[in-house]
This record gives structure tokens, sequence and C-alpha cells, in this order.
């Protein structure tokens, strides 16, 4: 209903309105919801596009179809959702790997882009990064020169593109090397040759995630001349805040993966500076504030004022505005995990937090590996094989790639996103809410725990019951573990002792 009153009012609404929207990524988290927000809070949109490449078997259209039946597009008119058309293609590929009618279609059609097509895999192999992160954005820059009447182009990136250094502004920074130089080698260079020359090539950049956003920016200021694009850097996207659903996430990427591994037991231990900022965003709050840039970027280039020949960078991050830390964010989620445990959880959910890398392996060799050894000991001697220690193998390589990331704090400057803020009408304010020094942490952690329940590990609130008998369970199984443990110390030491008072 609040939609329909504020319709008229509304400046984003109106600039919506008959237009044609061309959404790359679309069927990734962030994404969806952008044409979940889109389909929702602007009525008279004329049509969304979404470049799909097909996957395990699935064409571009069965995976739109399928993406129709996740719990955000449920209560959405059927009406709306034939708005929405997938394109079959492919970032990485010539004209992004879509037909010559899909091509004519976008380029008579869209006004609006979103590109937010990328692979956000930390350890992915060098020529997949480049294909789908650089390559990727090229070819929608092409596209973007032939559209007929594009009237804004927002290039995604993250706040985390020029990581390697300390103070990280909006503005653009210089690569160490061309970007033209990156693309050479990825035309002219084997995959297996790109990773033997992935450290010289990575040089201040932790990965290759970070270092071909980097590079797809500076693609985006030398080639996207003349056009209407801003590019928008979100920090560490994670759940809804509120719309469409509270809490909704549909991945573990990031953060994400390491709560879900501490609420089921598994992870226990983590390398961490606790009075570190972490960064977090709702993906919800993202989008609009996204979809709020692109009405702004539209307003920019058709305003004679405002014209300029720099693109517009926005750094949305919430340690500017709202400073949350490492270990406020550890404490509180140990609290509502404590008060609602999950019935999958496989050991007493404890957490270790470390900032010396050192302490942090020690803690891990005892906590992780030391039961896996053992409980491996136990499947092996009964013939089955859950191989835990190769479970936690994985584990530790995924903390190792997140550890450039808890173990640093940046100072971000976020002025045009404040700004964007400050030009928002009120209306807008109230439909696309995107001031992240109004959100409340701790509600928001509540609902962000809620939602790794209730879309990852699939629990409502019937489960509780279980889930909290199961951790009592747990509780008196970790008690005595601990106490075998400290006793086995204790003999040890003594033993020890013996033998050194023996000699």
């Amino acid at each position: 209903m609040a939609e329909s009153s504020l319709e008229v009012q509304s400046n984003i609404q109106s600039f919506f309105q008959n237009k044609s929207v061309f959404v790359t990524g679309g069927t990734g988290f962030l994404g969806k919801l952008i044409v979940n927000k889109l389909v929702r809070a602007c009525p008279h949109i004329k049509s969304i596009y979404l470049l799909v490449r097909g996957k395990k078997g699935k064409s571009a259209q069965e995976r739109l179809e399928d993406m129709f039946t996740l719990p955000i597009f449920k209560d959405i008119d059927p009406i709306k959702l034939k708005k929405i058309f997938a394109i079959s293609g492919d970032c990485s590929q010539p004209d992004l790997g879509m037909s010559s009618d899909d091509m004519n279609k976008l380029i008579r059609d869209v006004n609006v882009i979103f590109h937010s097509a990328a692979t956000v895999r930390f350890d992915e192999r060098l020529d997949i990064a480049i294909g789908i992160n650089v390559i990727g954005a090229r070819e929608i820059v092409k596209l973007a020169h032939k559209i007929e009447k594009l009237e804004s182009y927002m290039h995604v990136s993250t706040a985390y593109s020029n990581c390697h250094k300390k103070q990280i502004d909006e503005k653009f920074y210089n690569l160490p090397y061309s970007y033209e130089k990156l693309i050479q080698l990825y035309k002219s260079k084997s995959s297996n040759v790109l990773e033997k020359m992935k450290p010289i090539l990575l040089g201040p950049f932790p990965n290759t995630y970070v270092m071909t956003k980097a590079a797809a920016e500076q693609l985006v200021k030398n080639e996207a001349i003349g056009l209407p694009v801003t590019i928008f850097r979100p920090a560490i996207v994670i759940a809804t805040a509120s719309e469409p659903m509270p809490g909704w996430i549909d991945n573990l990427y990031g953060p994400t993966g390491i709560v879900t591994g501490v609420m089921t037991g598994i992870i226990k231990a983590l390398p961490c500076e606790i009075d570190n900022g972490t960064d977090l965003v709702p993906a919800d709050m993202t989008v609009n504030a996204l979809i709020a840039a692109a009405y702004d970027t539209n307003n920019r280039y058709t305003s004679e004022s405002s014209k300029s020949d720099d693109l517009m960078i926005y750094n949305y991050v919430s340690s500017s505005d709202n400073r949350l830390t490492w270990g406020l964010f550890a404490e509180t989620l140990m609290t509502y995990i404590a008060e609602w445990p999950t019935v999958k959880a496989m050991w007493y959910p404890t957490l270790i937090i470390n900032a010396s890398v050192f302490l942090h392996k020690l803690t891990v060799l005892i906590l992780h590996y030391l039961p896996a050894f053992l409980l491996d000991l136990v499947f092996i001697a009964t013939g089955k094989k859950l191989r835990l220690v190769d479970q936690y193998k994985k584990i530790e390589k995924f903390t190792d790639i997140l550890v450039y990331f808890s173990t640093r704090e940046w100072s971000f400057s976020n002025a045009n996103v404040q700004s964007l803020w400050k030009r928002t009408s009120e209306n807008d304010k109230k439909l696309f809410p995107f001031d992240l020094s109004q959100l409340k942490w701790n509600e928001y952690l509540y609902t962000y725990h809620q939602g790794i329940l209730r879309f990852l590990l699939k629990e409502g609130p019937d489960k509780l019951p279980a889930a909290k008998k199961r951790l009592r369970g747990l509780y008196i199984c970790h008690l005595v573990f601990k106490g075998a443990a400290y006793i086995g110390f204790i003999m040890l030491v003594w033993m020890l002792l013996k033998k050194i008072l023996s000699v």
C-alpha cells in the first residue's frame, strides 16, 4: 500500500517508469535482490532483461523459472514477473555470448544497466577471474556504447578493489600495470602459465578477486568515456535487514560461512583482530543505494550544471558512519547462537579468536585437527569414511584466505554516499532506505542469525526445543572433553617433570 501512495511523488519510481533495465549477475545473490526490488518498488517499469548462462543442463529460461520459486519472489504478482526476461549469454564471451537478435533487442530497448556479474571466489583461477571480471566488464562497456537510449549505467565493484591501500577514497587508483596487459596475457597464455605468473601479477593484491575488480575499474575509466556511468563499491554484503524478507541469504560466502560453521560447532577458532572494524553491509540497503545511485547518475549526466568528466564513485561502507568491530560482531552472535541453537550442531558452539597467526594455528591443531583425527580413527575402525581431517583442511584454506581482511582495517571515505542520501527525496528515503548510520547492529545481527537458521539451515521455531535439548547434551560432552584434555595435559606435564627431576 505504501508503494501506491508514494508512487506519483517518488523521483526514483518516476525515473524507472516505462524504462527497460539490463542486469548481469541477475541470478547471483545481489542480482536477485536488484531484480526483486525493481519489480516490487517500481510497478510501472517496462521490462527487466537478465543475462543468464545455461548451467548444469538447464537453459537460461529454466534457471529464471527456478529463481521465481525462491521465497523472495513468491508473493510477487505473476503479472509483474512477466516483465522479467532471460537472455541467454555469458559475460566472458565475445558479444556476451548472445544471439544477434537478443543483442539488437537490448540495443533498441535498454535504458539502464546494472553490471553486477562477477566471480566472487577469492581463490579463483586467474584466467577465470580475468574472463568474468575484466573481459566481462569490457563486453558490457562495448554494449553500452551501442545502446541507443542509455540513461544510466552502474558498474558494481567492491570497496576492497584497492585494499593494498590503507586509506581508500572515492576515487580511482592506478594499477601497478595496465589492465590491457592483463587482457593480453589472458588471450595469449594458457591457464597453467597464468597460474605460474599469478604471484607476480597479483603484486600488492591479496587475491585474484580484488585484483581483477581493480583492473575492471581502470577499464571502465578508460573505455566508458561519454557514457552515463558510475562505479559502485559495496563492502562485505551479507543478509537483508528487512526486505523482501528479513535475514534472507542464499550463500555461504565470507562471514556467513564462518558464522554457520560456528553455529554448527564445526569452526571453533578464528584469526582476527577483535578491535578492527568489519564493514558489513545489509544486502537490501546495498541494493537501495545502488538503485538510488542509478537515478542520480542520470540526473548528473542530463544536468548541465552538474556535468563533469570525472566518473562518480560510491564507497558503500558501514565503518565511516556506524562502526562495528569484529569483537562485538562475534560476541553478539555467540549470544544469539546460545539462545537460538541449531539442531544440526555437531559440537558445542565455542569460539576462540587470536590475532596471532601462530596462536591461531596452535588452537586449530588442538580444537580442530586433534578431535577430527581421533574421530576419523574411530570411523575407520568401524568401516565408515567420514574424513573430518580433510574437511578441516578445506576450512583452514578458507580461513587463511579471509585472514587478510579479518586482521586489517581500512579507512574509507564515503562523502559521495552521504551526499547522495542528502539529495534523495523524503519519499524515496522511505521506499529506498540506505543510510547505514540508522542501522541498529544488535537488531540486525539477530535478524542475520535468524536468517542463517531459516534460509541456510532450513530450521524454524518448531526446531528450537530439539535444538536446545541437543545443545545441553553437547555441552556435557564439551565439559567431558575439556576435563579429559586438562587431565591429559596435567599428566603430560607431571611425566615430563618426573623425568627431568629423575635425571
